[in-house]
């Protein structure tokens, strides 16, 4: 029995010995660093870490980790550690950088690692695993041709508290100044990354595939120069992914593109929560530039941060915030603000790809001068862009699209955002845009506002919105209080195809050179059709103060109503309060045009003057507009005007000389009047109600005609000697 127990309290022992053995193996070596001397160890593999001398160095402790299966904990203290041992190439940690194969956490307190510029401060073999706390690591440098100035690694590597300051690499392909990544894991938390630098890329961090994770880390003054010169702060290539979270990126610059921030093809990049302020990228090619970020055709989310104070200063530099070329952008709540670039996008540049922008502001970017357009967003090529409960403030262009601009081949949709107070100033007739730009692509603006956008250049058009042969189409949408000095306040279409469906436009304004369309202009043989809208107090200097259309355009408007509009036109031709037709085919549906004026000397047609064209009305009520010549309801110059079932009630015209209260016909116009009413007009001179030049051409059937008031032909007149003018196939004398 006795025998029997023994054997089995020695089974147990063994057993017990045997489950206890790898918890007691599992626990990593601990060792205090206690000199700064740059020393070997004796033994590596003995569990001592210990020199000739019997001290315990920085780079005797690493051999010592490496050699054990659990690594080592290395306590360092508030002192400088400068590497000594000159050398290169060799992976024991016995000379140049300190290479790290097993685990190794390094408890700073405080420490200075300096490489002394002999090497690269550590070099993390693939498997191997660094951990750094509350330490700096500076002057590194290795071999020319090397990347990572301060750290190396195919393993993992996590810095907290860590300042990693003043490395660099040298020599054509050398990346990462401070970090180089590759196909590693990098995570950086609390920690900066200061004044490194890098001639091919990654000034501060170089990312090679792998996982690169920043937590409230700061990337501050690193560079990039030379060959190519991208990514200043951070630098990805290949198939990696980069996550940056509540971080700082600031003053970093690029000879090329991303000053901050620089993302490739197969990368994928998410920045949230993150301040992008103060970067530069010099690139000189209008594919160049990207001041805060450069997206070159990967993946990059955008979320909540501030993209602010970056700058694109090369030739043709694009994009002083951002620049996606080719590549997936979301921008989710961002305020990008206050970027500039040379040519365009002064706070983002999208060259094709698909880019967009969510739930966030765009204030203050402006562009210079080569050519310098869309000061909040520019979009190059056949690509896409959507903004969305955005707001689009205060941005700047030297030629086209203050607040956006579209290309040629791109697609545009602008959903339930404000565009407000930007401007453009180019000075030719098809440059402005105050706040959007269309170049001949496709623009949508659905329930937003375009407000208080200017384009103030010599013959600047289209304060709030110009579409240049483009098709734009806006719904739903307050365009109010814009202004252009040549023609468009609110709206500049030249040719394309333009359509307005509910939407206002509001006190828009044109200037003198030479102010037409206060709402919306049209320029040569485009089409614009409005419909279910609101044209209401838009004012221009000429001609047209709602809606201006040219001598080869059509234009039709359909259940608007168009109301206290004002055109100043000095001249007999000129005028149109809410509608000119300069020639053009223009056709009004239903809606109602009241209380409009065309004010100057001798300004005509207070509703609607028809210049040399084709007008139809037909359901429309026109009330209460006025002209000092006249036409206070519709006057047409020559051209064809045709009104079916229209009613002119109590429009007027003044003393200069005041004729046609309702309706005036210049030179030899042919006009048909079918059904409606023309009723309470009145004129200062003759023919309160209608009035037909002696070479004109007026026929009126089945139309109401009463109660007009005027010093000579209350109802009617027909000029001496006397047009053709019959009333239900009557003629009317002269």
């Amino acid at each position: 029995m006795h025998r029997s127990l023994l054997v089995l309290l020695s089974a147990l022992a063994a057993a017990l010995a045997a489950a206890l053995l790898p918890s007691l193996a599992a626990g990593a070596s601990r060792f205090a660093v206690d000199t700064t001397a740059d020393t070997l160890d004796r033994r590596p593999g003995d569990g001592r870490c210990a020199d000739s001398a019997g001290r315990c160095s920085l780079r005797a402790a690493i051999m010592e980790g490496n050699a054990s299966r659990d690594g080592a904990r290395i306590a360092l203290r508030q002192r400088r550690y400068t590497l000594t041992r000159a050398g290169a190439g060799e992976d024991a940690a016995r000379s140049g950088d300190l290479d790290v194969t097993g685990t190794i956490t390094l408890v700073g307190g405080g420490a200075l690692i300096d490489a002394a510029r002999i090497d690269r401060a550590f070099d993390v073999a693939a498997g191997g695993r660094l951990t750094i706390g509350r330490a700096r690591i500076a002057n590194g440098a290795p071999p020319a041709g090397q990347s990572g100035g301060a750290i190396e690694s195919e393993g993992r590597v996590e810095l907290k508290g860590v300042r990693v300051l003043k490395n660099a690499v040298q020599g054509d392909g050398a990346s990462g100044g401070g970090l180089f990544n590759a196909r590693g894991t990098l995570i950086v938390r609390d920690s900066q990354v200061n004044r490194n630098s890098a001639p091919r890329a990654g000034g501060g961090i170089e990312a090679s595939e792998g996982t690169t994770l920043l937590r409230r880390a700061s990337l501050l003054v690193n560079t990039t120069a030379g060959g190519p010169g991208n990514g200043g702060g951070l630098h990805l290539t290949g198939s990696g992914v980069v996550d940056v979270h509540d971080s700082l990126v600031d003053r970093n610059s690029a000879s090329a593109e991303g000053g901050g921030l620089w993302n490739s093809a197969g990368g994928a990049m998410s920045v949230a929560d993150t301040t992008i302020t103060s970067n530069v990228a010099a690139g000189a090619d209008a594919d160049q530039g990207g001041g805060g970020i450069f997206n070159d055709g990967g993946r990059l989310r955008l979320d909540r941060g501030t993209l602010a104070g970056n700058q694109a200063t090369g030739a043709a530099g694009s994009g002083g915030g951002l620049l996606n070329n080719l590549g997936s952008v979301l921008i989710d709540g961002a305020d990008v603000s206050a970027n500039s670039a040379r040519r365009a996008g002064g706070g983002i540049e999208a060259v094709a790809g698909s880019t967009s922008v969510l739930d966030a502001r765009l204030t203050g970017n402006a562009t210079g001068a080569a050519p310098g357009n869309g000061g909040g967003l520019h979009l190059t090529g056949s690509g896409q862009v959507e903004v969305t409960r955005t707001v689009v403030s205060g941005n700047s262009a030297s030629a086209e699209g203050g607040g956006l601009w579209n290309s040629a081949a791109g697609t545009m949709r602008v959903l339930d955002t404000t565009v407000t107070g930007n401007r453009a100033d180019g000075a030719a007739a098809d440059q402005g845009g105050g706040g959007l730009f269309n170049d001949g692509g496709r623009l949508i603006v659905e329930r937003g506002t375009v407000a208080d956008n200017r384009a103030p250049g010599a013959a600047g058009s289209g304060g709030g919105i110009l579409n240049d042969r483009g098709t734009l189409a806006v719904s739903g949408t307050m365009v109010r209080g814009n202004s252009a000095t040549r023609a468009g306040g609110g709206v500049e279409a030249n040719l394309g195809s333009t359509t307005l469906d509910w939407t206002t436009l509001e006190a828009n304004a044109t200037g003198p050179a030479p102010g037409n369309g206060g709402g919306l202009h049209l320029t040569g043989a485009g089409t614009v059709t409005v419909r279910d809208g609101q044209i209401a107090r838009n004012s221009a200097s000429a001609e047209g103060g709602g809606l201006w259309n040219s001598a080869a355009g059509t234009m039709t408007i359909a259940r608007t109503t168009l109301v206290a509009n004002v055109a100043a036109g000095a001249g007999a031709d000129q005028g149109g309060g809410a509608l000119f037709n300069d020639g053009g085919r223009m056709t009004v549906t239903g809606g109602t045009i009241a209380d409009n004026a065309a004010t100057g000397a001798a300004g005509s047609g207070g509703g609607i003057l028809n210049d040399r064209g084709t007008l139809t009305v037909d359901g429309s009520q026109l009330r209460g507009n006025s002209a000092p010549r006249a036409g206070g309801g519709i006057e047409t110059n020559v051209g064809t005007v045709a009104l079916s079932g229209v009613t002119l009630a109590g429009n007027s015209t003044g003393a200069a000389p005041g004729n046609g209260g309702g309706f005036h016909t210049t030179g030899a116009g042919t006009v048909t009047i079918a059904g409606g009413s023309v009723s309470g007009n009145s004129a200062a001179n003759e023919g309160g109600g209608l009035w037909n030049s002696a070479a004109g051409t007026m026929t009126v059937t089945g139309t109401a005609i009463s109660g007009n008031t005027a010093p000579s032909g209350a109802d009617v007149f027909n000029q001496p000697p006397g047009g053709s003018f019959t009333i239900d196939g009557v003629p009317v004398p002269a």
